[in-house]
């Protein structure tokens, strides 16, 4: 069939494979993105719904602060006497119409302690909104650490993967050579294999800990890499000492407030015993006589059978219970403050130890057991065991800086170092 095909139309034909393209022909693929914590942190506090839920609430108490302050409306009436009878009352005739305005009166401070319970509520929400962004932070930087920590994980594990396999070049040269027993061939390319497995964990590991970190800008799309240099970048911490009163955490501004809204609704409901008068105002139109007069009159409800002592007891024992709250609230603060403090410290010192000490070490011993053996001197085993000690070490300092950026995260959420910019926090306010 090819013969009956003209040599021209095969020419084009071969040029247009994209086997024989060119290799400039081929687009690039995208390169990577890599962000950092600071990028990580500004997309999460830009997107992140849990954040935009807690904005939409403290917008939703201010709402609750202006309908607090709001006085009763007042009720207008249409009353008619003297209709619809017999004799001289037929009709319209000598109808009685009362047209009037009628008014609450809240008195004992309802208001006042209503308003002052509505400005507490207001002052909860901005504290939650805070607590939010705060809880915000310290979960991405959390995140970005063991995303990071992950990805260094798949690279000790392609480390751990060449080493396994310039071992298994060793070990074939000497089993060729018969230098060593043929069994020693098989328990390196075991060793080559397990570690090849857990390259593939580490991997998945790794692409689990990236959507994790992404689900907290509320992005389902991974399609970024992450740069390890504040991974490796970390200081002495500071000794654990009590927050500052200017300092104060929004938790605790949070309880601050709590208590004393139950207190103003101690209040409303200690004024609400008194009961309310309401006044009429009105004009009364005799039709018999084309007359008119003003009718003013008051009505009082008599504290009898409700003196609102329920509510009243119940309001006291919220605010003991409000309270006390938040005397737990302080203590379990300063205790998780204390745990974390100490592991930081605890993590920080392992960080340096296994730095400057234990990796260099595990490394110089590693290569004396390998030159050891290619030249005869050590077995096989002494190879391995100085292998698998690098490896571990490696690993501890991994974990060590993982958890040194954890604790420093949590430490910073209990004592409230991230603020949020001025301009920001003005525009909050002010919805």
């Amino acid at each position: 069939m090819l013969e009956n095909i003209p040599v021209w139309l095969l020419c084009i034909a071969l040029l247009a494979s994209p086997s024989l393209r060119a290799a400039d022909d081929v687009p690039a693929a995208p390169a990577i993105a890599k962000i950092t914590l600071e990028a990580a942190l500004q997309r999460a506090l830009s997107n992140a719904p849990q954040l935009k839920a807690a904005q939409a609430a403290a917008s939703a108490a201010k709402g609750s602060q202006i309908q607090a302050g709001v006085w009763p409306n007042p009720e207008i009436g249409v009353d008619a006497e003297n209709v619809g009878a017999q004799g001289d009352y037929s009709g319209f005739k000598s109808a009685e119409i009362t047209y009037g305005v009628s008014q609450l009166v809240e008195v004992s401070g309802k208001r006042g302690a209503r308003l002052a319970a509505a400005d507490e509520e207001h002052a909860i929400a901005h504290a939650e909104l805070e607590a939010a962004r705060l809880d915000l932070t310290r979960d991405v930087k959390t995140a970005y650490a063991e995303a990071v920590a992950a990805k260094e994980g798949v690279a000790l594990a392609e480390k751990q993967r060449s080493l396994a396999s310039e071992v298994l070049a060793n070990v074939n040269k000497r089993v060729n050579a018969a230098a060593e027993p043929l069994f020693q061939r098989s328990k390196s390319q075991v060793a080559l294999s397990t570690s090849e497995m857990a390259l593939d964990k580490a991997t998945r590991d790794y692409a689990i800990a990236k959507h994790r970190l992404a689900s907290l800008w509320g992005a389902e799309a991974v399609d970024f890499d992450l740069d390890s240099t504040s991974f490796f970048t970390i200081s002495a911490p500071p000794k654990a000492q009590a927050v500052p009163a200017l300092n104060k955490p929004a938790d605790l501004v949070r309880w601050d407030a709590e208590v004393a809204r139950k207190e103003a609704l101690y209040d409303y409901e200690q004024a609400a015993a008194i009961p309310d008068p309401r006044f009429n105002v009105g004009m009364k139109e005799f039709r018999a006589t084309n007359d008119r007069a003003f009718v003013v009159g008051v009505s009082l409800p008599i504290p009898v059978f409700d003196m609102n002592g329920g509510n009243i007891a119940r309001a006291r024992s919220e605010v003991t219970k409000a309270t006390s709250e938040k005397r737990l609230a302080e203590v379990s603060r300063q205790t998780e403050l204390e745990r974390n403090q100490q592991e930081l410290e605890s993590a920080y010192r392992q960080a340096q130890i296994l730095q400057s000490q234990m990796i260099p070490a595990a490394e110089k011993a590693y290569q004396l057991s390998r030159q050891g053996y290619g030249a005869g001197k050590f077995a096989y085993l002494e190879v391995l065991d100085a292998q698998r000690t690098l490896s571990d070490v490696r690993a501890q300092f991994n974990e060590a800086l993982k958890t040194y950026h954890i604790r420093s995260a949590q430490v910073e959420r209990l004592t409230a170092t991230y603020q949020p910019d001025a301009d920001q926090k003005e525009d909050e306010h002010a919805n």
